[in-house]
């Protein structure tokens, strides 16, 4: 019987060594792995699979409003569910999908972290199971965490405020205040559980591979539910990992700063998405200005000024920070799309993307 808080802690930090002793303890063997686990790993799988950061955002701030509850049995699931999304995750092969779940978790860890009550003692356990060695420095009753340089840059930094530019280095350390601090360690989660995606699914019980594809037919439906909403015939599923993000926060009202506009904007002419259809796109912005969009928009694709500007490659994305993906083994964005988009129809019975070669 694992203790209540243990369980507490682990369904907040599901990467820690805690955690991976509560799941040997609940589920001794794929075997025991139970139905209401794998119906929630593949509702987790949905809510990756969503290029809404909505619906991503609704998951984190679902998670964290359970974070009191104390009944075994739902924290038990919730224990669990992680190693299972990961095997399902693991069938389905597909790259954006593991880092949407990597970012979701992140975000979780961020979520929690932030408002520990014991933030110093916990900041020190995640960084043990990302095996970093920290310390905390304490100036005028603030605590802070301290990093070596080497450590603090083993891992890729998509968190703007993030950037070395930005920190206090002292004696060949970052020294990182609590806001970052936190924001750095769930990097760290973010990072870490990429990397450990896929998980070597050999061997595995044939009804995991029987619930992965479950949840690629779910995906396929929120696939052609998103096509369709756009009527111009663009493929928003074959969006790379970075413009599936600038989409989904600017018609979601978020104010893109300037290098994320131009990227998006460039992206979708070079798609090539029809000029009103853009426009559209823009409009969702909270200080969307019709006039001065027009005016970009037709700067950018050569009607008003005779050059059609191109898209910046990912080296470039990368440079405006923009970059989220490690996994899309390409060099330029619309190189992702046109291969993502001229692969066999997803949901054809005949082109299964799961492994069923076991």
């Amino acid at each position: 019987m694992v203790p209540v808080s243990q369980l507490q802690f682990a369904r907040k930090y599901p990467f820690s060594s805690i955690a991976k002793t509560a799941v040997r303890q609940l589920v001794p063997s794929l075997d025991a792995i139970d139905q209401p686990i794998l119906d929630a790993a593949i509702q987790l799988v949905e809510v990756c699979a969503s290029t809404s950061p909505k619906t991503r955002r609704a998951y984190v701030e679902r998670h964290f409003s359970q974070r009191d509850l104390s009944y075994p049995e739902f924290l038990s699931r919730d224990v669990s569910l992680f190693p299972v999304t990961k095997i399902i995750l693991s069938f389905l092969h597909n790259p954006t999908l593991n880092e949407r779940f990597a970012g979701l978790m992140g975000d979780l860890t961020f979520e929690y972290l932030v408002n520990e009550k014991d933030r110093v003692s916990i900041w020190l356990d995640v960084a043990r199971d990302l095996n970093v060695k920290a310390d905390i420095l304490v100036e005028n009753n603030v605590q802070k965490l301290v990093i070596s340089l080497p450590q603090y840059l083993a891992f890729p930094l998509q968190d703007g405020q993030l950037h070395l530019v930005n920190q206090s280095v002292r004696h060949g350390n970052i020294v990182l205040e609590e806001n970052l601090a936190c924001r750095w360690l769930a990097e760290g989660v973010h990072h870490s559980i990429l990397q450990s995606l896929p998980v070597d699914t050999r061997g595995f019980p044939a009804f995991l591979r029987e619930s992965a594809m479950q949840a690629q037919s779910r995906i396929n439906v929120i696939r052609v539910s998103e096509t369709q909403s756009l009527s111009s015939g663009i493929i928003l599923s074959a969006f790379p990992p970075c413009m599936v993000k600038l989409y989904g926060e600017i018609t979601s009202g978020v104010n893109l700063p300037h290098m994320a506009r131009f990227d998006l904007a460039t992206f979708l002419i070079n798609v090539p998405m029809p000029h009103e259809d853009i426009v559209n796109v823009f409009s969702k912005a909270s200080n969307y200005d019709e006039r001065i969009t027009r005016y970009h928009l037709d700067n950018l694709s050569g009607r008003s000024s005779g050059k059609k500007y191109s898209m910046p490659a990912c080296i470039k994305v990368r440079e405006h920070g923009l970059c989220i993906s490690r996994t899309c083994n390409v060099t330029h964005p619309l190189q992702f799309y046109r291969r993502e988009s001229e692969k066999p129809s997803e949901t054809s019975n005949d082109s299964p993307t799961v492994d069923e070669k076991k």
